[in-house]
């Protein structure tokens, strides 16, 4: 069963006004909390019963840009992140993968790409 709740309060003192808004949503067992107050102060709580089975992630879109992130809801999580900037003519992208039990990194990539009317490289890099 799922289910959302939003509460808000608010008030006014003189010319200020404060206010925040609450946000509870539940699906199954998961339950994700969000405030956002008038001092723009956000508070983001996420509760998973199994925690050794999810994770966290974090996606940004943009035309020349894309960033994706993510962790592991575990005691020692792995931490993962993906980038790549660049145009239909060139770009740089990269994939990193950290173990924060044992402080090393699992996965280092790169990659450089040149595209033009009569030439296409890249070079990539395995680590």
């Amino acid at each position: 069963m799922s289910t959302s709740t939003i509460t808000s309060s608010g008030t006014k003192k003189g010319e200020f006004l404060a206010a925040d808004v609450n946000t509870q949503l539940k699906n199954k067992n998961i339950t994700t909390d969000i405030k956002v107050d008038t001092s723009s102060n956000t508070i983001f709580s996420f509760k998973v019963p199994d925690q050794r089975s999810g994770n966290v992630e974090v996606h940004y879109l943009h035309d020349y840009a894309a960033v994706s992130s993510s962790i592991g809801l575990t005691v020692y999580p792995t931490v993962n992140f993906s980038g790549v900037i660049g145009t239909n003519v060139a770009s740089l992208g990269t994939n990193l993968s950290f173990d924060i039990k044992t402080g090393d990194f699992i996965k280092c990539n790169a990659e450089v790409s040149l595209s033009k009317v009569d030439l296409i490289a890249s070079l990539t890099l395995h680590g």
